[in-house]
């Protein structure tokens, strides 16, 4: 049995239970909370609401007028203020019927709490129909890509129940992952997996063990705009109006948001002329009944074919300009040439006459210079560079300052070095190869990087058959399939279906291109994500 590779499938199949329930009514309405408005966001548009016979769909926090005689189905996160706001409704007899969800179990005194503030209001528990729980923790924003919005337990747990697998969690011995992995772990003994399902490996590691790929600069389409123009829940801003990206509606999108950024914008302008050659085509059809039909049914397709090629033609254009003014594929070469141990020069450092656009620059020369020191880099080399980007900015000096003292405290005390760790240990049988493969190049942006920890361990988990006592000496099982912590046995890993790979303190577009690519190299699917999806300043801000 194969694996759903499908995160927006698994949550819309799951979601239609709670929108769509068995209720012989002609319409209904929607009220829902901020958080599970953002599991709705990245998989519905308001034509499929409609199509569900939701004709009205609000934020509990809008202002709403009584609507009786009206079925009122409520999407909840199950927390107190949130109950709050559902009792002020009944409070307020906005509607006459009411179905109540909450996205995950509610806890017996939160439930309890409910049920007293309700039952003191005439004729409210009448109205209530239903109270469902769900496993809805996650936010797909793309087939294989999520978010968990730190419920990191409930989150995993929610994905495992969509999916329809049997998990195999892989997690590092002694490490602070473990607590989280064994929290998960107990909340799946409580279940029966179907023996049917596929087995998908579900492996936590331990951010530190690759801060580099939050904190380079990028050559992907999709990492570039995350990190220029910040993407919210497949939501981009430009200029007052805000582009959709959700991959569904998005077909452009899901196929070029992993590309290197001259490979996605031949792609949309391949996209653009292949709409204007359709266009010239329907333009040039004859008169006849049959084909002046075929055209109007075009229409409603091609309209909105256009609009998405318009789209991607504004943030690409937004955003080759903002790379040309900030010298992006120079950061990026100099980011890879770090990486790689390579020597910089003084020349290499692209400045600009332009004051305002050096300030700009201010977050990149930052990102240059953690990456000098999460990498070891010549002390000489990274004091020029310092003086040489004169760093102004009060909250970029004080993130700078805090990854001095982290460096120099990991360099003293070796137990506690961010790189000691059981990801590190897999990664470090992976010989460095391709130093100096960026040199002479001249579109950096088209090159592929050196190879992430987390690819690289992938590699030795799966391609490389490292020695299994090797593996049994860093690395903690659990299978649900015996519902017990197990030894890691021979060929066990080349029998599972997929891969879930969830970072519990950020993720990024950049490791997701990655991890995207290395997912075909090796015929499975590959599902990825984090509790939050940063860019470079927001996970840098967190260092202040």
């Amino acid at each position: 049995m194969q694996i759903n590779t499908s995160l927006i499938q698994a949550q819309r199949d799951a979601l239609i239970p709670i929108l769509k329930p068995e209720i012989r009514i002609p319409w209904k309405i929607l009220c829902y909370d901020s958080y599970c408005e953002k599991r709705l966001s990245t998989i519905y548009r308001v034509g499929d609401l409609r199509e569900m016979c939701i004709t009205l769909h609000f934020n509990l926090d809008q202002n709403r007028e009584r609507l009786h005689g009206v079925t009122a189905i409520y999407f909840l996160q199950p927390l107190q203020s949130s109950i709050e706001k559902l009792v002020e409704d009944f409070n307020r007899d906005l509607y006459s019927e009411v179905y109540i969800n909450f996205s995950s179990p509610i806890e017996n005194n939160l439930l309890e709490m409910m049920a007293k503030e309700i039952s003191k209001i005439s004729g409210a528990v009448q109205k209530i129909q239903k109270v469902y729980e769900h496993n809805l923790d996650f936010v797909a924003l793309n087939h294989n890509f999520f978010n968990l919005e730190n419920q990191v337990v409930t989150g995993l747990f929610s994905i495992i129940m969509a999916l329809k697998v049997q998990p195999l969690i892989l997690f590092q011995k002694n490490s602070k992952i473990e607590q989280i992995a064994k929290e998960l772990i107990e909340k799946l003994k409580q279940l029966e997996f179907n023996s049917d399902y596929p087995l998908l490996a579900i492996i936590l590691p331990d951010r530190d063990i690759d801060l580099n790929t939050l904190i380079m600069h990028s050559n992907t389409y999709g990492a570039l705009l995350h990190d220029t123009l910040n993407i919210k829940y497949n939501k981009v801003k430009l200029d007052d109006q805000v582009y959709d990206l959700s991959p569904q509606y998005d077909n452009l999108w899901l196929q070029a948001c992993n590309m290197a950024l001259p490979e996605a914008i031949d792609k949309i302008d391949n996209e653009l002329n292949d709409w204007n050659s359709q266009y010239q085509q329907v333009s040039q059809q004859n008169q006849e009944i049959s084909s002046a039909l075929n055209a109007i049914d075009l229409v409603p397709q091609m309209n909105q074919q256009k609009k998405m090629v318009d789209s991607h033609i504004n943030l690409a254009k937004q955003l080759t300009q903002i790379a040309k003014q900030k010298s992006l594929d120079k950061f990026y070469q100099l980011g890879q040439s770090i990486l790689q141990n390579d020597t910089l020069t003084i020349n290499d450092y692209p400045q600009s006459e332009d004051n305002q656009i050096e300030q700009s620059k201010e977050i990149d020369k930052l990102r240059l210079l953690i990456l000098m020191l999460l990498n070891n880099y010549n002390q000489q080399e990274f004091k020029k560079f310092e003086q040489i980007f004169q760093i102004k900015n009060e909250k970029y000096l004080n993130i700078l300052s805090n990854f001095k003292q982290r460096v120099a405290s990991n360099q003293n005390n070796k137990q506690q070095s961010v790189y000691k760790s059981l990801f590190a240990a897999i990664t470090s049988k992976m010989p460095n190869s391709g130093k100096g493969l960026l040199k002479n190049v001249q579109n950096f942006l088209l090159q592929r990087g050196k190879k992430s920890a987390i690819v690289q361990m992938l590699e030795n988990l799966f391609l490389n058959e490292l020695k299994i006592d090797e593996l049994q000496s860093i690395l903690t099982m659990y299978d649900s399939r015996v519902k017990n912590i197990s030894r890691l046995e021979f060929g066990l890993l080349s029998t599972i279906k997929g891969i879930l790979i969830c970072f519990t303190e950020g993720a990024c577009y950049n490791e997701y291109a990655e991890l995207s690519d290395f997912a075909k190299s090796i015929n499975k699917v590959i599902i990825y994500g984090g509790n939050k999806i940063y860019n470079a300043e927001e996970f840098l801000t967190q260092f202040q």
